[in-house]
């Protein structure tokens, strides 16, 4: 005879109006449901039918209530049927679960599709708590009880529950006529609404109207990741595709969401599960699907990319404390800052998953297609890089795309993969693509500077900021701008064309090479805004950036040089020796060579303390020459003439010079403590024919320090010269123990015996390494 407390929830059920909270009526639901006898079908039939759940319109809250009921409800049965067994006949916690899962899906046959929807959700949700659990306890090996590894039913059973969940959805988007021509139709539904119907129930009066499609895609976001991706295929990817890429724009109100920051407050509780169902659709079309889904994710994107764009405009409103209300701007955890940072985990989780996919889709797919130049992985790439682009403030916030973030910024690891992943695309595609992002870069502006006429051509960095500033405001954006587009172009030098390094490139990168400080330290923004990033930090990622560039283009030289080596090099020396190279046909060796002496000043002034650190400018001084070494290739005769490497010997030359020019102040033996340090890294990138020559330099330095020494009283002064001569010791013998070529070793290794030997104190040196 039924209790109750069973009387009294049906009696909830069967009325429209609620007179207990919606939360006491899920917990004597989901517990009726678990300890209803012999089977629960009666009570899910009653469930899926009671007019508390069927009352329109229908409401968010309710379809909650039901599908939680039903996924608690799986939860409490799991524990009841996991207690002592109360007969030696009853079958295992695996067969009890599933033939009552089994009764229970058959209580929701001939229900409404989106209240079926809703429990099926449940009961899928149900399914994987319980599986997880048990790999959690298998996996740490809580596996006392004898199923405790088990699934906890059977896969038939859990299919069966993965069927009725597309099949429920299906039948929800095919009655709102999604696939048949539906787009005039969405376009007159409105996915959210502030007024409400006057036949709302009583507990959704005050809450915003959102319609049936916007519901079924909610719970449909909850419940179909979880689903087989075989079964997905039989829904209208294409479609699907575009309504959640109009309910996900419409969240965000087109990019323009920091004016209208309350409007969409409940969409946005929810844009997490639709952008991974988004990504999850796409995915599935591009793997299924190539051809519709290549046009469906580039639509996608491109919808993103326009609204990223509008977002990029509205950043400075915000940076000035300029938004509909100021105290949404007071932190960076509320309001539009958190809705900033919303969208771009939304951005990301959509684009991972479409070039993670779109990677393995056959080239016929794109090539043979007649939107081959619309739809593609190349620009799908391009997109992804542009929607990043003008998102750069905000990915600047999480430390950028280069390596240059501090621990916690790392941890945001799918943003630095999501654009790694769409640059390794782009640069083994065709050069037309990197170089259309270059237009599109250029084609904005992008520069911290106004354009300075003639500053492509190589010329000192200082020549390129002779001029006005921008605004803190707007030097702030352009910096985060032109930070990340550096980051990528890194990436991209090696399949770019010398006409585009010479000329965007160097455009971009030359007046980031020096290092610019604010002449009051921190800039202060608005006391409403919350961006309190320092400008000297982001100078000095551009700056560092722009220096990573140019290691990138000396880097691309010496692999070319290095396949020429392997390869055959005949024709590219007849070629050269035909006379000097034009601007228009300029290879990168040229390029290369030009750049050299501008480049080893660069280096120079920036050893100055504050500005580039001392292990950078080893690296950078050493790949500089080592690719003067390189910018001539002497045949096998000519290979020990020294006069062949002038360029490199220019190199040495100008540290030694810096050297001797400065003086002994602090700061300025600090600094020639640094390019001292740096020249001995330049060992291992000279040729043999220079080494003589290098060592004697070398030997000149430290009989240097040596005859300093003994003329200073200042036993500070004597202590700190033993320890910089200790660790320019150090430095070399690194060098030449691990850094130097096979065809040099046997040369520095008799050097440094010889040298060894006459000073007796080098060999306790190196014993500390």
């Amino acid at each position: 005879m039924p209790s109750n407390a069973y009387s009294n929830l049906l009696q909830h059920l069967h009325r429209a109006q609620p007179a207990l909270p919606l939360e006491t009526i899920q917990a004597a639901l989901a517990f009726h449901i678990a300890n209803q006898n012999p089977l629960p079908t009666p009570l899910a039939a009653t469930a899926i039918t009671s007019p508390l759940f069927l009352s329109h319109p229908f409401t968010l809250s309710r379809l909650q209530v039901l599908s939680n009921s039903f996924r608690h409800a799986l939860h409490l049965k799991f524990t009841l049927v996991s207690g002592p067994r109360l007969s030696f006949f009853e079958g295992s916690i695996s067969t009890r679960l599933t033939e009552w899962t089994k009764s229970l899906m058959k209580g929701l046959q001939g229900g409404n599709s989106l209240l079926r929807l809703a429990a099926a959700g449940g009961v899928l949700q149900g399914l994987q708590d319980l599986q997880t659990q048990a790999k959690a306890n298998s996996s740490i090996g809580m596996n006392s009880s004898h199923t405790a590894s088990e699934n906890p039913v059977s896969d038939a059973i859990r299919a069966k529950v993965e069927d009725e969940v597309v099949i429920a959805f299906a039948e929800v988007i095919d009655q709102e006529g999604v696939g048949r021509e539906w787009e005039s139709e969405f376009q007159r539904t409105t996915l959210l609404s502030n007024t409400m119907q006057v036949d709302a129930p009583a507990d959704q009066i005050s809450s915003p109207y959102i319609s049936l499609l916007t519901l079924s895609l909610i719970l449909a976001g909850q419940s179909l990741p979880l689903v087989a991706s075989s079964k997905l295929k039989a829904l209208p990817l294409a479609a699907l595709s575009q309504l959640l890429t109009s309910y996900i724009t419409e969240t965000f109100h087109e990019g323009d969401f920091l004016r209208q920051s309350a409007a969409s407050d409940t969409l946005r509780l929810h844009i997490a599960s639709l952008s991974r169902l988004e990504a999850l659709v796409l995915s599935i079309a591009l793997d299924y699907r190539p051809r519709i889904g290549l046009t469906a994710a580039q639509e996608t994107l491109n919808h993103l990319r326009e609204m990223a764009h509008r977002v990029a405009g509205v950043i400075p409103h915000l940076l000035a404390g300029d938004t509909h209300s100021a105290s949404d701007a007071e932190t960076p955890s509320s309001g539009p800052w958190l809705t900033l940072k919303t969208l771009l985990f939304s951005v990301i989780m959509i684009t991972d998953s479409v070039l993670s996919a779109c990677i393995y889709v056959p080239p016929t797919a794109y090539h043979l297609s007649s939107t081959s130049s619309l739809s593609s992985p190349a620009s799908l790439s391009l997109t992804t890089i542009l929607i990043l682009f003008h998102l750069s403030f905000v990915v600047s916030q999480f430390g950028g795309i280069s390596s240059l973030g501090n621990t916690d910024e790392a941890s945001f690891k799918e943003l630095r993969k999501t654009a790694y992943l769409a640059l390794d695309i782009l640069a083994s595609g065709s050069n037309d693509v990197p170089e259309r992002f270059l237009d599109e870069l250029m084609n904005r502006r992008v520069s911290i500077l106004p354009q300075v006429p003639g500053s492509q051509e190589l010329r000192h960095s200082r020549a390129a900021v002779k001029t006005v500033v921008k605004s803190p405001i707007e030097e702030t954006i352009a910096l985060a701008q032109v930070s990340f587009a550096l980051s990528c172009i890194e990436q991209l030098v090696p399949v770019l064309s010398v006409r585009y390094l010479k000329g965007p490139v160097w455009t971009l990168l030359a007046p980031n090479l020096v290092l610019r400080h604010s002449p009051y330290g921190t800039f202060e923004f608005p006391s409403s805004s919350t961006a309190r990033q320092p400008l000297d930090q982001l100078r000095r990622e551009t700056f560092e950036s722009a220096h990573s560039v140019v290691l990138a283009i000396l880097a691309a030289n010496a692999a070319n040089v290095d396949a020429m080596n392997k390869g055959s090099r005949t024709q590219e020396l007849s070629d050269g020796s035909k006379g000097k190279a034009t601007e228009e046909d300029m290879s990168l060796s040229d390029f290369c060579t030009r750049l050299v002496p501008f480049y080893s000043k660069s280096l120079i002034q920036n050893s100055a303390p504050g500005k580039l650190s001392t292990s950078q400018v080893r690296i950078a001084y050493a790949a500089l020459v080592r690719s003067a070494s390189n910018s001539i290739l002497p045949t096998q005769d000519e290979s020990e003439n020294p006069s062949h490497f002038t360029l490199a010997w220019y190199c040495i030359d100008e540290l030694l010079c810096a050297i001797q020019s400065l003086g002994n102040d602090k700061l300025q033996l600090e600094q020639k403590h640094r390019l001292r340090l740096t020249l001995m890294s330049c060992v291992s990138a000279l040729p043999l024919s220079l080494l003589g020559r290098f060592f004697e330099e070398i030997n000149g330095s430290l009989k240097v320090d040596i005859g300093s020494k003994d003329n200073s009283d200042n036993t500070v002064d004597l202590m700190q010269r033993e320890r910089d001569r200790t660790e320019l010791i150090q430095a070399l013998y690194r060098e030449i123990s691990e850094m130097v070529g096979d065809r040099e070793k046997g040369y520095v290794l008799s050097w440094w015996s010889a040298f060894a030997t006459e000073n007796s104190t080098a060999s306790s040196m190196i014993a500390k390494l």
